[in-house]
This record gives structure tokens, sequence and C-alpha cells, in this order.
């Protein structure tokens, strides 16, 4: 058996790294290929390009990994069956889990590699790129537009503040409908600030029309509102912080996001529902290598006559099945229709089960 592990482990490693590499290839050249006019228009160096790239590398990697590991355990289970290996094996008493345990275990760590990536790299990082992207990459863009806006502009700020816009103005630097929560160090409310705009001036925040609360651990507002025509705010966040360090659940940790989930415990139980969906998933989509592996194992088993390539296809498209049940669940989840653990495990729990029993009755 410790042969045969190295043979299975052998060949699916190495179609999996040769399958990262290459399809991290293709996302970097089709991404350059989308704004391969804005590069030559302005010149952007090289260098741009690769620290661009090298910062994006955590976010593609994610992506791209259970891909990766599907495609190498369908090449692997389908070449090994198309030349009867399968067939030798399963003759020789070893059954077809004891084959494929090498394969299960490693793509177990790669699971567990890909939530570390996402966990730990992937936010920095991605802060990273999307300032290079702003002040390298989108520069034409903001020279050709009178402005540029962004919806729904969210941040943790400074101060155990979150920072809400309704839109903010990229080219002229002004946030409108600004709403700011600060939160004392037991998560609870004590200051609600709203402002119909503010811009930034002279290295600074300004605000127009702004009105203070404070606010009472029941959340009840105390005393008098403090309402100022135009005043300096205390944000010590830069227009660049607010197109880097936007909230999205995908681009944060898992230690951020339950953060946050603490701080909106109390709001809206809408958001509470779709941020507790967004961190159980977290854990969840890792798991998206094993499962993928678990659902397309059994047809590239297939052992029919001349069935060894319909087998392998066969398995990547039901593998491939896996993203639209995934955002079923999700949406499902954050809709209120599952619960929010049962919705971000549901396409593994599904597509693994399937596979477990198919590959039991072989």
């Amino acid at each position: 058996m410790v042969i045969l592990d190295r043979y299975f482990f052998r060949g699916f490693i190495s179609t999996f790294l040769f399958c990262l590499l290459l399809l991290w290839i293709l996302y970097v050249l089709g991404d350059i290929f989308g704004f391969l006019d804005e590069i030559l228009r302005e010149r952007i160096p090289v260098s741009s390009l690769v620290r661009f790239y090298t910062y994006l590398t955590p976010f593609i990697i994610t992506q791209i990994t259970p891909i990766s590991t599907l495609i190498a355990c369908v090449y692997l289970l389908g070449n090994l069956n198309r030349h009867s290996e399968i067939t030798a094996i399963r003759a020789s008493g070893i059954s077809i889990w004891k084959a494929l345990r090498t394969v299960l275990v490693a793509s177990f760590v790669i699971s567990i590699f890909v939530f570390i990536v996402n966990d730990k790299l992937l936010p920095p990082a991605m802060r990273k790129a999307n300032r290079i992207r702003y002040e390298k990459l989108d520069v034409g863009k903001r020279g050709k537009a009178q402005s540029i806006k962004i919806d729904n502009v969210a941040i943790y700020g400074y101060g155990n503040r979150i920072i809400f816009a309704r839109k903010f103005d990229i080219k002229q630097n002004v946030l409108d409908d600004v709403i700011i929560h600060r939160h004392d160090r037991q998560h609870d409310l004590i200051l609600r600030t709203s402002a119909k705009k503010i811009y930034w001036k002279n290295k600074k925040w300004r605000g127009e029309e702004v009105v203070a609360y404070r606010m009472d651990s029941t959340g009840e507002f105390v005393g008098e509102p403090v309402i100022y025509e135009k005043i300096d705010m205390d944000i010590l966040e830069t227009p660049t912080d607010f197109i880097n360090n936007q909230w999205k659940p995908e681009y944060m940790s898992y230690a951020q996001l339950r953060k946050y989930i603490r701080i909106f415990a109390a709001g809206g139980q809408k958001s509470y529902r779709r941020l507790l969906v967004d961190l159980h998933y977290k854990l969840a989509f890792p798991f998206a290598c094993m499962a993928t592996i678990l659902i397309s194992a059994p047809f590239s088993l297939s052992t029919k006559r001349g069935g060894a390539l319909l087998g392998m296809a066969t398995g990547i498209v039901i593998a491939l099945l896996y993203i639209p049940v995934m955002a079923v669940g999700l949406a499902l989840g954050k809709g209120g229709a599952l619960p929010p653990f049962i919705s971000a495990w549901f396409s593994n729990i599904l597509f693994g089960g399937i596979g477990i029993y198919l590959l039991s009755k072989f």
C-alpha cells in the first residue's frame, strides 16, 4: 500500500500543481487583456503590474484551487481506469477507499491551506492590491470621468467606529448621506453621527449638516442632539482607505467578520443573518475541494467498456454543478429559508454525501 499511496500522491499532486499554475496564468492574462488599453495609454510600468498581481495571488489561489483539485482527481482516476489499473487494484483485494485515501488526505490538507490563505493572507493582500489598482491602474478611468461613484461604502474605522456612506465620489472625494456609529469596548453604541455630506479638503474631512446623538446602553438617545452646519470631522481614514478597506465579507478574516457580527447583533435581523451565513461560509468554502473530489470520483471510476473518458467528462460536469447549488444554498440562508450553518454547508453536505454513497457501491 505504501508504493500505491506514493503512486496516487505523485499523480494527484503533480497534476494539481500544473493546473494551479496554468489557471493562475490564464486568470492573470485574461485580467490584463481586460484593461490592456489603459495599460498602454497610461504607460503603466511593469513593476506596478507585477506588484498588483503578486498581491492579487492569494485571491486567485482561493478561487482556482477547487477546480484544480477536481481536474487533478478526475485526470488521475480516469487515466488509471483507462489503463485498467483500477481493475487490477480491485482484483488484488484493495478497496476503493483504501486506494483513494491518499487523494482524500491530500485534498483535506489543501482545504486547510485554502482556509489559511483566505483568512490570513487574502485580507491584507487585497487592501494593497486595491490601493495599486486605484493609484496606478484606474488613473485613466478617473481622469476621463467627471465622477466615479461607489454605492454603499462601509468601513470599520479607528476608534471602534463603523462609517457608512450612501455614495462615495472617488474623483471629488465626497461622501454623501453618512452615518457614523461609535461603540465602546463592550460594542455598545454610544454615539451616532449623521451628515448630509463629508468632503476631503486640506488633508482632513469636513462635514455639512452634521447631527450628533449621544446614546445610552439601551440604545436610547441621551439629551438633545448637537447640530453643526459645518464642522471638521475626527475621521482618521483617508479617501484611499475608503476604497481599499471597504467592508466585504470575502476580504475579511474569520476573526474580523465575527467581530462585525458581534457589533451588528443588536441591529437588524436581516443584516445579522446575512453576516452569519458569510461567517459559516468562510469555513465551508475551503472544503469544496473535498466535496468536488468525492462527487467526481465515482464517475471517473466507470468500468464500462469505452466509458472512461465519458466518465471523466461526466464527473467534471456533475462537480461543476457545485457552484450553482452553493449559490442557491447561500441565497436561501440569507433569505431566512435555511439556518445559516446549513445554508453555508449545504452544497458540501449534498455533494459529499452523494459521492460517499456512490463510492461505497464500488
